[in-house]
């Protein structure tokens, strides 16, 4: 039979018929009880027939595979993979990667770091090498187990007859591309909060935690006795002692008295006094958050007062950061080992990684994020979420959670450094160029 009218995709279409025919007639025969009857001697000759096809079908398309690799590392590289595009794979049915999964995968094509580089620069030379190798996949399949293969072991670039991109997706490299960037995908949804009541929701929220036995962290716990004694209800005193004193004497903790003066100053409930006593806590909070980061930047009392005098606009906003910032749980609820982080290691990613001046000023060299600061917490949590079960598995065997260099988190056009101790702490959380 002559192939050379049929490409590829309809090579792979006339295999697939020619298969499901011999499965027909295979199934046929083991019906007929008569090995002699004029059926059976019909059907067998059917079999036969689709049997030589299908080789003959298979021969053409083993024959065009080693005559020609019909997508190379650079060119998937070229068409999708600089572009972050979705992809749809189609594999050839004689390939090892169709043995594993299917007839065809979607998904976004995974580079390290220095894979992303070297592509870069290999495809700008006009006559480039085509090379095999091993591409890995971020599938989007509901199959977990078939999700961890492609990322882990992927499958050669010869094993590909075709590929299929969305024309929605834009030709555009966002790869180190520089300036402010927005998170994709963003749909901004009005939000009415003045009857809302925020120490109900966040109790709601830590009562799920309760109920379905996940872990609770002490300052999620300090936050939910505290709204208690707000919304009028009775903490016992062993409780207030545990979490709510300072362990030094029989006062409230700092962030007990900011949560809840907070609250008595938005519902206009305080008198002078204890507006006053809430503005010390609220000064002594910065105060303590600006040498934290002088300290960590090894930035002088004297450059830093010029920082204030110099850009007070930018002081301004780093002030009402370090104001509002409290320890926060960064994970989903249903984890047994949450990651969180506190006033240091804000402190920390915030200076050296947001505020050019602080990197300016210091020796430290530091790396930017290209979000504003509303974004960051969000992207940083998007992360986390992607990365969970890594990061569980990591924390449940007392470990600490590390993705960095080659292997950095990689999200709209930059690798990230991520780094968890073993009680979930998070230790720092920055772009790596």
């Amino acid at each position: 039979m002559d192939f050379s009218s049929y490409d590829i995709k309809n090579l792979q279409l006339l295999y697939t018929i020619a298969e499901e025919n011999v499965k027909d007639f295979t199934a046929q025969m083991e019906k007929e009880e008569d090995l002699k009857s004029e059926k059976f001697k019909e059907l067998a000759g059917y079999l036969l027939n689709s049997s030589a096809w299908a080789e003959q079908v298979l021969a053409e398309i083993q024959k065009r595979q080693k005559e020609k690799l019909n997508f190379s590392v650079e060119d998937l590289f070229c068409q999708a993979g600089q572009y972050d595009k979705f992809v749809s794979v189609e594999f050839y049915r004689n390939s090892d990667a169709f043995g594993k999964y299917g007839e065809s995968v979607n998904g976004k094509i995974i580079y390290g770091r220095k894979q992303r580089n070297d592509l870069t620069q290999r495809i700008s030379v006009e006559d480039h090498e085509r090379t095999d190798g091993v591409v890995l996949l971020n599938s989007s399949s509901k199959n977990q187990a078939v999700n961890k293969q492609l990322k882990t072991e992927g499958f050669l670039a010869s094993d590909i007859s075709s590929i299929l991109t969305f024309l929605g997706d834009p030709n555009e490299v966002v790869y180190q591309k520089p300036g402010i960037k927005e998170i994709p995908n963003t749909i901004v949804i009005p939000f009415e909060s003045d009857s809302f009541d925020l120490p109900k929701t966040q109790n709601l929220i830590t009562s799920w935690k309760f109920r379905d036995k996940t872990k609770i962290l002490d300052h999620e716990l300090i936050r939910y006795y505290t709204n208690e004694l707000i919304m009028g209800e009775e903490v016992p005193e062993a409780i207030k002692l545990k979490f709510l004193y300072e362990d030094s004497g029989p006062g409230l903790k700092e962030d007990v008295l900011i949560h809840f003066y907070s609250y008595g100053y938005e519902k206009q409930l305080l008198d002078q006094q204890q507006k006053n006593h809430l503005n010390k806590l609220f000064k002594s909070r910065a105060d303590r958050r600006e040498e934290l980061l002088k300290r960590d930047l090894s930035i002088s009392n004297k450059r830093f007062e010029k920082f204030k005098l110099d850009f007070p606009d930018a002081y301004r906003q780093t002030r009402g950061a370090f104001l509002a910032f409290t320890n926060e749980t960064l994970s989903e609820h249903k984890t047994q080992h949450p990651v969180y982080w506190d006033e240091e290691r804000f402190v920390h990613i915030y200076g050296r990684h947001y505020v050019d001046h602080f990197i300016n000023m210091s020796t430290y060299n530091g790396t930017h994020f290209q979000y504003s600061f509303k974004d960051i917490r969000r992207l940083l949590c998007m992360v986390l979420e992607s990365l969970q079960g890594e990061i569980e598995a990591a924390l449940s065997s007392g470990k600490n959670y590390n993705k960095y260099g080659d292997q950095g988190y990689y999200f709209n056009g930059n690798y990230y450094t991520l780094k968890i101790d073993a009680n979930g702490r998070l230790m720092t959380f920055f772009p790596m160029s």
